[in-house]
């Protein structure tokens, strides 16, 4: 059933063509008494160029000197009773592009991410952004209140957007040419079902390091927190950051050359056989070494959660390379010391309150009392309706030419990299049934029309680490360039949907100097299942590679 905010889009969608010319802009002000469904426009001023600051108290507060003037309008959504959405809509008072597009969010915080709106605004485009619903990052923002949950979940985004294209109407005359949506890790996870429960919204989808199979992902943190600390011991974890630093360094030499090329990135994990047991130590070793205990924990780590009495996987384990060290000066990646416990309370699990009082509505819920083989069923089925983008049916977003493209580190520490592929070949499989394909290549192909994936050999979560993790794409003669500045996914992926241009390789960068742009290498970043293969030359430029498919 189409919500009525759907429906009134709809219905000015059939009077009011999106290829009409763009008229001028009426006065911003004027917003104030543009008549939504459902919404209320409280703030509607012209922001002078440069003149903006994100508010005071948030991270990202500052000025942000280099903006044009835009229209700014704020307000909030109620599409059913207990919501309260607030949303930013940023309007061009120049030239616009045509072009719609909102930015997503991370983790469970209200936080709208400035620096990105800033960047849509800067290129004309229509800029927009949600508060998902609440205030703050507690995840006692749904206790009381559980249509939270579910704007959180998925309602937020899809009922910002319909909003925004009636603002974009009301201000321009006309519809967005185009609309996009572009976020990671929680960005990603509102990317991903916004294809698929609102296959409409969007021409063009980026979802980055997605975190939609969110049961299973809190599920995987609880296990790391219960295999790092001895049973009902939650003050002494059993593996330390040094012993991290130590399983890194050694995966790192184990891993590194795999590819042919020592450069301190693991191009594919699959293709290193790590044997943790290495580490261990012998009678009368001391220091650089491992406990037996230990060892387990780490194997238990790379495993991931599972079903103890049918050994059916909950969620996948982490990847080689994903541990976390120092990697330069002043740039740390984080690994899973930041997230096997939680950082302001590390004497529980992080998310705990997740489990607390979404799934069990229990403040007293103890975590060594989960039972892994009968509970993972309970949280799934109580909470995963609102909150999981699992869906690999993407049938109607493809059928109405929608475009996307995920990406996934593959030494992100907080989601697995191997989720990411898990859903992909979801997607591609039921995509071949779905039109009747049995040849794998032809599966593929038909999977590539609306769908690719990027792993980026060396990526952090979302972004950072040692690998070519600034994106850009490959100009036409396959020349890469030298700066990502303008050539970005973005980019990618407003070539596919507007001129039917597949995107094919990119080109990632590692900065030495990242201020002044100062270039220490480039790679391919291939579309999955490919894998960038050195085949000779200089091992700092992109062209030294070649994208293969994976074996």
């Amino acid at each position: 059933m189409k919500s009525a905010l759907l429906l009134g889009v709809l219905a000015i969608s059939a009077v009011c063509s999106a290829g009409e010319p763009a008229s001028a802009h009426v006065p911003c002000a004027d917003m104030l008494k543009l008549r939504l469904p459902l919404a209320t426009v409280t703030i509607a001023e012209v922001v002078a160029p440069g003149a903006f600051r994100a508010p005071v108290g948030d991270p990202q507060h500052g000025n942000f000197s280099d903006l044009p003037g835009f229209c700014r309008v704020h307000g909030f959504v109620h599409p059913v009773p207990g919501s309260n959405i607030g949303f930013e809509v940023w309007l061009p008072l120049g030239k616009w592009s045509g072009r719609l597009h909102m930015v997503g969010n991370g983790a469970y915080m209200s936080r709208i991410y400035w620096p990105e709106l800033a960047n849509r605004i800067r290129e004309g485009d229509v800029g927009v952004a949600t508060d998902t619903g609440h205030k703050g990052g507690s995840l006692t923002f749904a206790v009381g209140h559980p249509q939270r949950i579910i704007d959180w979940g998925e309602r937020a985004v899809h009922a910002t957007v319909v909003i925004a294209k009636l603002i974009s109407r009301g201000y321009f005359g006309r519809l967005p040419r185009y609309s996009y949506f572009s976020g990671c890790s929680t960005g990603g996870e509102e990317a991903l079902s916004e294809a698929q429960r609102y296959p409409d919204d969007f021409n063009g989808i980026i979802a980055g390091d997605p975190g939609n199979y969110r049961t299973s992902l809190n599920m995987a943190f609880l296990w790391q927190f219960e295999q790092n600390h001895r049973p009902g011991d939650d003050t002494h974890p059993i593996l330390s950051v040094a012993d991290l630093q130590l399983l890194h360094g050694a995966v790192m030499r184990a891993c590194d050359a795999a590819d042919g090329v020592r450069d301190g990135v693991i191009n594919d994990p699959r293709d290193c056989k790590f044997a943790v047991a290495s580490l261990l130590c012998k009678p009368g070793s001391e220091g650089h070494c491992l406990s037996a205990e230990q060892v387990a924990v780490i194997r238990a780590m790379y495993a991931g959660p599972h079903d103890p009495l049918t050994g059916a996987q909950i969620y996948p384990g982490y990847t080689l390379g994903s541990e976390g060290v120092v990697v330069a000066p002043h740039q740390k990646l984080p690994g899973w010391s930041a997230y096997w416990a939680d950082l302001r309370r590390p004497a529980q699990p992080i998310r705990a309150d997740f489990f607390r009082y979404w799934v069990f509505a229990n403040p007293e819920w103890n975590w060594w009392r989960f039972d892994w083989h009968s509970d993972p069923a309970i949280v799934s089925a109580t909470i995963g309706p609102k909150v999981n983008a699992t869906n690999p049916d993407l049938h109607r977003f493809a059928d109405h030419g929608g475009k996307l493209i995920m990406f996934m580190g593959w030494a992100d520490p907080v989601g697995s990299a191997l989720a990411a592929i898990d859903y992909y070949r979801q997607v591609d499989e039921f995509t071949a049934n779905h039109i009747g394909v049995k040849d794998t290549r032809d599966a593929m192909r038909a999977t590539g029309k609306f769908f690719r994936l990027y792993m980026i050999p060396g990526m952090g979560h979302c972004a950072g680490g040692p690998g070519a993790t600034h994106f850009s794409t490959a100009t036409r003669d396959s020349t890469p360039p030298v700066s990502d500045a303008k050539h970005d996914m973005t980019i990618a992926l407003e070539n596919w949907v507007e001129r039917d241009e597949p995107p094919r390789a990119l080109i990632g960068t590692h900065y030495a100097d990242e201020k002044r742009k100062v270039i220490a290498f480039q790679r391919p970043l291939c579309v999955f299942p490919q894998v960038a293969r050195y085949i000779g030359g200089s091992t700092k430029e992109a062209a030294g590679f070649r994208c293969e498919t994976h074996h």
